[in-house]
């Protein structure tokens, strides 16, 4: 099978046996056409006397050039006219029609065997239908069908008018169709069309190519008919595929193909199809489904539609739910136009949620154009402001949960736009600005002013990758390092990188081996700085029989495993860009949304061997809350009903109490995910008297950290240590942590007594965090005394006490239901 089902397969990876619109056919006097039409000595039997050799003749723009005999005319330094091709040895090549340089009628090219390779027909330069014929025999021919079942004989390729492949085909030698592995197609179902290819998946799929890459619609359907996908699809990227959002983007393209394809799906037909159309800045489109309403007698009938949650409270009684933006909507539309008009109101509404949430906007529209936008957190604060004018200048501002100015980009009349990133304080962390998407220059700068990097284009790529280059500064403004980087806003180092003393004196080169998810920021200089020192560094101690484990068998989120052994390395160096940029990569390697990889297994022994070898305490903080979000899967259950609590408790029966799989201490590679836990729950255990030195720590956020490691960690000891440090904590939100952590250990007379004593306890966090745990482990009645923990928290209970609690869940802020404290 080709590697590509989706290519030309030889029409084109640009465009192709045959020229797109516009493209010049070869001939003598062009770069890289055909040289001349010196004689070649030799003329083979059947090549008439009239033919021409020519050194370089390109079988199609940017394709293969061949050395051939050939008969036709010249208009200028284009052919024109009927032309005839042979080889060198005087095999058939090609025949075929030109006018004006474009080919026009019929394209016959053979095999080197003189078979029949492709036959072609043209419109103007523009193909109509390629058809490539398999040989019996090997060929030169660019219509390949290498790696394609001997069943598959024929290839149809189908154009529009304007050059794009709408359908392609395969027939077996009796001309039957079938598909791209050679088996018979099926009967096509009612309402698939004949454009349609049934592929081995099981679908039908219309999509359409220009140039080799996906362009406009591609509509899917399942074996029996029924539509399965709609998606959109811009220069090969997807663009969109949910509800009408596919019918938008081709409206605004101007591809009246697509439109009428969409429309012909059903799309346009979602409640407020129109207003959605009109808030996109498509009045025409939003015009004329206003007149199909009209002419239909009301809403028409959706192709697809979901149920709607209800709409905020807060929202007037003439809301509407418009499902092309998933929103209920205030807003007019001028039925005479179809433009928006006015300021709109809209609550978006998220269906990802067990139950639905919705985020308040508004929007400004002067003669159909958004003027302004402006997106608000769920206090009422601006989170987004986005203002444009006539003349294509504008301004785009975010904010953080926190209000604070996060991110910038403005438009200038000049074509420019300048983006910009903040530090917390809104100081400017990198300005870029870019003319037609072209990096014009950027800067970076640290959390104090100083500029530490300067970015300009470059035109060499490196390894065929477009590229930028990277100065990086000192206080002084002097280079201190330089290479290149990935094009883009967050694109990382590739290649070698030079280094600099201050004085300019040259230290040598760097790469980033190892770092392949570092991205551009402020401190890429001085991280290159860190990289012969990390290299160099002796592995300590804890890290002596690193290299003994299989890393490159077991996975991460982003290739394998083999750079941890260097990644670890660096979380014991004094160098605090190393210790961060190791941190970083590590987490992004062995955690991403809430799941682990097969390698965090053997990663987290090493992870919690090494944090006494930390040197600062901010970076043991973040290296504990790593090792925190892995053991309670970052407070986030992968069952809506399931509390942080119950899914740690889980855990740790299914793989901390079960039998070793294997000897983990060397068997990784039999790893999944959920065996990996096996050895972080083992981990913790063996670690705990770290835990325990650190719940006593002088900082109380390294306390919390450890108690909720300890509250994981399985054995007798661990529970002991929490309640041990139950007495002695000083701080009340952390004693509260604890009770909640104790409902992770087995109950017993201790968990009981420690419970029990705080069911009545002054505080309102602790008796709740106390009833909960209590019920948990499913004791009995505490006597009457603690009856009053049953009743919902009220005023006494503020709840920003309850979320800073790593192990707390919804039911700290309602009642405990289910709490048996006796009469």
């Amino acid at each position: 099978m080709p590697d590509d089902l989706h290519s030309d397969n030889g029409v084109g990876g640009g465009s192709g046996d045959v020229p797109g619109p516009g493209d010049r056919a070869p001939g003598p006097g062009r770069p890289g056409a055909a040289a001349g039409r010196a004689e070649g000595a030799g003329r083979p039997a059947g090549v008439p006397a009239e033919a021409e050799f020519i050194e370089e003749w390109e079988l199609f723009p940017g394709g293969p050039k061949r050395r051939a005999w050939g008969v036709g005319a010249w208009s200028g330094d284009v052919p024109t006219g009927r032309w005839r091709l042979w080889r060198p040895d005087g095999i058939a090549l090609e025949e075929g029609d030109w006018r004006d340089g474009q080919r026009h009628g019929t394209l016959l090219r053979y095999h080197d065997d003189g078979s029949l390779a492709v036959r072609a027909e043209h419109r103007d330069g523009t193909p109509a239908t390629v058809t490539g014929h398999r040989s019996d025999n090997p060929s030169s021919d660019p219509f390949s069908f290498d790696g394609w079942p001997p069943a598959v004989r024929t290839i149809v390729h189908d154009f529009d008018d304007g050059g794009t492949r709408v359908r392609w085909a395969c027939f077996a030698a009796d001309g039957s169709e079938v598909t791209m592995a050679g088996d018979p197609v099926p009967e096509r179902p009612a309402g698939v069309p004949e454009v349609a290819t049934f592929w081995p998946t099981g679908k039908w799929s219309a999509p359409r190519w220009r140039d080799g890459r996906l362009e406009g619609l591609a509509r899917h359907w399942n074996a029996d008919g029924t539509p399965h996908l709609i998606v959109y699809n811009r220069a090969g990227d997807e663009v969109a595929r949910h509800g009408d959002r596919p019918l938008a983007e081709a409206a605004r393209d101007g591809d009246a193909a697509s439109v009428e394809l969409c429309l012909a799906a059903g799309l346009g037909r979602s409640p407020e199809a129109a207003r959605y159309a009109a808030y996109e800045e498509l009045p025409e489109l939003a015009l004329r489904l206003l007149r199909r309403e009209r002419a239909e007698g009301g809403q028409p009938e959706p192709a697809v539609a979901y149920e709607p949650g209800p709409p905020p409270p807060e929202a007037p009684g003439d809301t509407v739910w418009v499902q092309g933006m998933e929103s209920y909507v205030l807003g007019d539309v001028d039925e005479e136009t179809g433009a928006a008009v006015g300021t709109w109101r809209i609550w978006k509404q998220s269906r990802y949620t067990s139950h639905y949430e919705h985020s308040y906007r508004e929007a400004d529209f002067t003669d159909g154009r958004r003027v302004e936008r402006r997106s608000y957190f769920s206090g009422g604060a601006l989170s987004a402001l986005e203002r444009r004018r006539p003349d294509g200048t504008g301004l785009r501002r975010s904010w953080d949960y926190r209000h604070r100015l996060d991110r910038e980009s403005e438009w200038a009349a000049d074509g420019t736009t300048t983006m910009r990133s903040f530090h917390p304080d809104g100081a400017v962390r990198m300005e870029r600005t870019t003319l037609d998407g072209t990096l014009v220059v950027a800067s970076w700068f640290d959390a104090s002013g100083v500029r530490t990097a300067e970015v300009t284009a470059v035109d060499a790529p490196v390894d065929g990758e477009p590229v930028e280059w990277w100065q990086a500064l000192d206080a002084a403004g002097a280079v201190v390092a330089e290479g290149a980087v990935e094009a883009g806003a967050g694109g990382g180092p590739v290649g070698p990188w030079r280094l600099y003393g201050p004085d300019g004196t040259g230290l040598g080169t760097v790469a980033f081996d190892g770092l392949d998810r570092v991205a551009a920021h402020a401190d890429l200089g001085r991280i290159a700085h860190a990289l012969p020192g990390w290299h160099s560094a002796p592995a300590v101690p804890e890290l002596a029989d690193a290299d003994r484990v299989p890393w490159a068998g077991l996975a991460t989120f982003y290739g394998d495993a083999r750079h941890l052994p260097f990644l670890l390395k660096g979380l014991t160096l004094a160098d605090p860009y190393a210790f961060s940029t190791a941190l970083a990569v590590l987490s992004n390697l062995l955690w991403h949304q809430e799941t682990i990889a097969t390698a965090t297994g053997p990663a987290f022994r090493y992870l919690t061997a090494l944090v006494d070898r930390v040197a600062a305490d901010d970076d043991r903080k973040r290296l504990l809350e790593l090792l925190v979000a892995v053991v309670t899967v970052d407070n986030v259950t992968g069952e809506a009903d399931e509390t942080v609590n119950g899914q740690v408790r889980r855990l740790k029966s299914a793989f901390a109490g079960a039998p070793a799989h294997g000897e983990w201490s060397t068997d990784y590679t039999n790893y999944d995910w959920e065996d990996a836990y096996h050895e972080i729950f083992t981990s913790l255990a063996g670690a705990v008297p770290v835990w325990r030195a650190l719940a006593a720590h002088r900082r109380a956020d390294l306390r919390q950290l450890a108690v909720v490691l300890l509250a994981a960690a399985p054995g007798e000891v661990a529970a002991a240590v929490l309640d041990e440090r139950l007495t002695a904590e000083p701080s009340a939100e952390i004693r509260a942590e604890i009770l909640l952590g104790l409902a992770l250990h087995e109950p017993g007379p201790r968990n009981r007594r420690a419970l029990e004593r705080r069911l009545t306890d002054d505080d309102p966090l602790l008796r709740r965090c106390a009833a909960l745990s209590w019920s948990r482990q499913g004791y009995a009645a505490a006597g009457g005394a603690a009856r009053t923990v049953t009743a919902r928290p009220g005023d006494d209970l503020d709840p920003d006490r309850c979320r800073g609690l790593r192990l707390a869940g919804d039911e700290l802020l309602t009642a405990a239901d289910g709490v048996d404290t006796g009469s």
